[in-house]
């Protein structure tokens, strides 16, 4: 297999977003028009990022080369349908897709991979020579994500997913953190391979932030009330927790939909339902539960489970798990008998709570005996739940359209500005991107005082003010690229590229070269930032209209913009 260029891993290692550095001048023969990475785009059209099957190697589903890359094609599915099975979620009971990824007995890296990284396993597939989302195409055939396939000419920054660099690098993150924080940046940091509740493989549970605290960024509900439907609300204040574990039916949780058909109208019923921001009420979620285990001196430490305890006892139990395989026999800790409930209620044919992990709930209903007894151990135990320990998955919804002329429905592009206004998941979006960046996470309406500060110290634990992230409206994506940009795919405050300048002015362009209108558009600051709009023109793109109350006797000429372009990524 070949390996990335070192020209092309230096200048990611140096000129990456995440490395907040970039170089003035490019490495190897300078492009002075700001086209694309040779190494990536090269004449001839075969790429050098592609271990496998870039025309350098023998093909795809070779049988006679294992290093190629193995895709599902062709194949029946559980319905006898023929056609291609997808390679990261929805396998069949005859799935082929692991071997596209993994290498059984002969891998390069850890987890069997096939090549030596990560980074380099993505890449296989994503550099554009199979067929996949090619996110180091650039210009007009750049992703929605913007494009790892900048060049240092055109100031290019880019999300470093190559392992060069660790989490805690991220601005407004936690550059002394330990934990995920010490973890190296890759592909994965961002995507789950096997599957997410997100579009786009977004990761369900980035930088471990679903088992982190709200007061360190994350969303987990650790150590909460449990309490009944009707008495929800009861003492909601400023100073109440965050989370309440919310027991009712599923007509008063509002869950009557058939995704719920398969729970029974008589379930007793608990979701996690979150304060408001006014502090008034509690309003339901529905992020997925998280699940699976980690190994501890003490057994198994369950992500999400509620206990028969109050919270403050939750730390006194020990070894609570030592009875796996047997139905509610804990008597870790004196007088905590059937104090745990988990996944050991329905695993290993018990069977007396159902777990949906994916719509953040647990339910039991009243089953009978084969004697014809009621059997209520399921209903008995949460009702009788004190508190809860819930890990709580990241899910973001995207509008994905399908892309005209492509072979399958599978491929598609998102509608970024779908994000904005009512309805829209813009404010989910921020939520995601900011378990890296903690200190952007920002609502105007907090930073009014000395009440806001970084979370981990930064800025001199000094009071700050950011822009508002917390909107549907005003997200990471309305200013920034999720991979890259480059002077190729930004625009200025009028939404035009560099392709748009070039156009005759009867064909509404400027009839400038090529030459002064990458010179224009190229980003002059240190960094790019991974910015949509060229040097700060987003913020006048937008301040220009709604919010131009103080501008005052400004140039005003007569191509100035009226209003922000809806999204750049539409070009």
């Amino acid at each position: 297999m070949k390996k990335l260029g070192f020209s092309l891993l230096f200048s990611f290692v140096m000129l990456g977003i995440l490395a907040t550095t970039v170089l003035a001048n490019p490495i190897g023969t300078p492009n002075p028009t700001g086209g694309l990475n040779a190494e990536i785009d090269p004449a001839g059209d075969v790429g050098t990022l592609n271990p496998n099957a870039n025309g350098t190697g023998t093909g795809i589903n070779n049988p006679n080369a294992f290093e190629d890359v193995i895709l599902s094609q062709d194949m029946i599915d559980n319905k006898g349908h023929l056609g291609d099975q997808k390679t990261h979620t929805s396998y069949q009971n005859n799935t082929n897709s692991c071997a596209s990824c993994h290498q059984t007995h002969t891998a390069k890296a850890r987890n069997l991979l096939f090549a030596d990284s990560a980074y380099q396993t993505c890449s296989a597939c994503h550099d554009g020579t199979l067929g996949f989302y090619n996110v180091f195409a650039n210009g007009e055939q750049a992703g929605t994500a913007g494009t790892f396939g900048g060049t240092h000419s055109g100031n290019m920054s880019v999300h470093l997913a190559n392992g060069a660099v660790k989490v805690k690098s991220a601005p407004g993150g936690n550059a002394n953190g330990t934990g995920s924080w010490d973890g190296t940046f890759t592909c994965a940091s961002c995507h789950a391979p096997h599957g997410s509740y997100s579009d786009r493989l977004l990761h369900y549970n980035p930088n471990n932030m679903g088992l982190t605290t709200p007061d360190k960024g994350g969303i987990l509900a650790s150590k909460i009330d449990v309490v009944n439907f009707a008495a929800r609300n009861t003492g909601v204040s400023a100073s109440s927790d965050r989370f309440r574990a919310v027991r009712g039916t599923k007509t008063e949780h509002a869950i009557t939909d058939a995704a719920y058909n398969s729970i029974p109208d008589n379930a007793v019923v608990i979701m996690v339902y979150e304060k408001n921001a006014a502090n008034t009420a509690y309003t339901k979620t529905t992020n997925p539960w998280l699940y699976g285990y980690t190994t501890t001196a003490n057994g198994r430490d369950y992500y999400s489970r509620l206990f028969t305890v109050t919270k403050d006892e939750i730390d006194t139990i020990i070894n609570w798990d030592q009875g796996f395989g047997t139905i509610r026999n804990y008597s870790a800790a004196a007088n905590f008998t059937n104090a745990v409930i988990d996944q050991n209620d329905y695993l290993n044919g018990s069977g007396i709570l159902g777990f949906k992990y994916d719509k953040g709930l647990v339910y039991a209903y009243p089953m009978t005996n084969a004697d014809g007894t009621p059997d209520l151990r399921g209903v008995n135990l949460l009702n009788d739940a004190k508190s809860a320990h819930i890990g709580r998955a990241y899910s973001v919804k995207l509008k994905l359209d399908p892309v005209p002329g492509a072979l399958s429905n599978v491929v598609t592009k998102h509608d970024v500005p779908a994000l904005w206004g009512t309805g829209g998941s813009g404010a989910a979006v921020s939520q995601w991107c900011t378990t890296c960046h903690t200190d952007y996470l920002y609502a105007a309406s907090t930073g009014n005082g000395n009440d806001r500060k970084s979370i981990h110290g930064n800025y001199n634990n000094e009071q700050y003010f950011g822009h508002t992230t917390t909107s549907a409206g005003y997200t990471c994506l309305r200013c920034h690229y999720a991979h890259g940009t480059d002077v190729e795919i930004m625009v200025d405050a009028n939404g035009d590229n560099i392709r748009d300048l070039q156009k005759t002015v009867e064909n509404g362009g400027k009839g400038w070269t090529r030459d002064i209108a990458v010179a224009y558009m190229k980003d002059k600051n240190p960094s790019s930032a991974l910015k949509k709009f060229t040097n700060m023109t987003g913020c006048w793109a937008c301040h220009n209209s709604s919010k131009a109350g103080s501008l005052k006797n400004t140039n005003r000429d007569p191509d100035h913009p009226n209003g922000m372009f809806t999204d750049p990524s539409k070009k």
